[in-house]
């Protein structure tokens, strides 16, 4: 059941099924948070209560949280079987958030008698994914049999999401930490431990306190590459315009409303921190306004009134003079023009600002480009070659677009 929270904060789980595990630990009452968080990212989340678990917290209010049918036991559907079998209809992970000493100890050693131990003997027969997030006292964590049932369960694949050890316990994970593994499970992490710098989105150029000059771009490519670079374990920073989209709050986001602002963003990141790559997606104002009205302009007073425009220096023309090693990807939207207007259009781009690739498009199209969700792109090097990623989502051109950067520049 699609909620109304559903992907708020980014889709990096979206159309993944996420089976979560809920043992009795008091760790339980921060489980519906975690669902709802895994929701918010684009999973759907089918809650598991065992009956320990169901003590402590309602299979109402786990319903409430993800929308689905709460599995307090197995019946004759045989949902272990359906549900962690590893085919079409499986789910593509399990978190056992809280997980108790008790549990891990029983799939550790094969021991099927409840409905959450009986899944996970399933999953790990079927290949299916399983993330365990223990929450008890520290002692108990301690124990040197539950640590060789650890270690063995990690031999056999299982992602064990470190506890916070404060105040004699071992409590469970915070959410950003087994969100991260959770992540790392379901996507290859062939960019774990790259910095990459995104630029997304409008800018502004104020006429008066009212009244702006800007552009149709909504930030839509830019977000869905901070989400695929984040899926692949990127360390993303993005920089969004005045754009209407709400970016992820799992990924660190610096606001800015002009191209001047851009631009001393983009000086201040690359002058004080190592990036790999900068993908400048953003649409910045090409001009400035060179004596913007103080006050609101009357147009009962005024029938026309002109306005002096100034042309912005090159925002990615700085990224590589600043920044020489990072490489550069710079975006081009051209309207309606003929191949010997983009080939005039690209070259000067790799001339003037050194870039590695051009990723170009069409914003002539109504059916693509500005505000859509769909685009067509065009990816040249600098001696001209180029790829084509067809008419596709902007979720789907992103990973087209990382698969070919992995391959050819890191």
């Amino acid at each position: 059941m699609k909620l109304d929270i559903s992907s708020i904060k980014g889709n990096e789980l979206e159309g993944k099924k996420i089976l979560l595990c809920i043992t009795g630990s008091v760790s339980s009452m921060e489980s519906p948070r975690i669902a709802r968080e895994l929701i918010k990212h684009g999973a759907d989340v089918i809650p598991v209560l065992s009956r320990s678990a169901s003590k402590l917290i309602g299979s109402q209010l786990l319903h409430w949280a993800t929308g689905n049918e709460v599995i307090t036991s197995l019946t004759g559907k045989m949902e272990h079987v359906q549900l962690a079998n590893g085919g079409n209809n499986s789910v593509d992970l399990i978190l056992i958030a809280p997980c108790t000493s008790n549990t891990i100890g029983k799939i550790a050693q094969g021991i099927s008698d409840d409905s959450i131990s009986t899944i996970c003997t399933v999953a790990l027969g079927s290949d299916v994914p399983i993330v365990i997030a223990s929450g008890m006292h520290e002692p108990m964590y301690d124990n040197p049999i539950l640590q060789n049932n650890i270690s063995l369960l990690q031999k056999y694949g299982v992602t064990f999401v470190s506890p916070l050890i404060e105040n004699n316990k071992a409590k469970m994970a915070n959410f950003d930490d087994i969100f991260n593994e959770i992540l790392s499970k379901l996507f290859i992490q062939d960019l774990a431990n790259t910095n990459i710098l995104i630029t997304t989105g409008p800018t502004i150029e104020k006429i008066d306190p009212v009244r702006v000059i800007t552009n149709n771009s909504s930030g839509k490519t830019g977000l869905a590459l901070a989400n695929e670079a984040k899926k692949r374990g990127a360390n993303v920073t993005l920089i969004y315009g005045d754009g209407r989209e709400s970016p992820p709050t799992s990924i660190r986001t610096i606001r800015v409303s002009t191209s001047q602002q851009l631009l001393d963003v983009t000086i201040d990141e690359l002058s004080n921190h190592n990036y790999d790559f900068y993908i400048a997606s953003a649409a910045p104002s090409d001009f400035r306004i060179l004596d913007p009205s103080p006050e609101k302009i009357s147009s009962r007073e005024k029938n026309s009134f002109n306005i002096q425009l100034e042309a912005y220096p090159k925002i990615i023309n700085s990224v590589k003079k600043i920044s020489p090693t990072t490489k550069l990807i710079a975006f081009k939207a051209l309207f309606d023009s003929d191949s010997t207007n983009v080939s005039k259009s690209i070259s000067e781009i790799f001339n003037d600002s050194r870039a590695d690739y051009v990723i170009v498009n069409d914003v002539s199209r109504k059916d693509a480009g500005f505000a859509s969700d769909y685009n067509e792109l065009t990816m040249f090097t600098s001696d001209h070659d180029s790829v084509n990623f067809p008419y596709n989502t902007k979720k789907k051109l992103s990973k087209s677009i990382f698969d070919h950067i992995v391959k050819n520049l890191t």
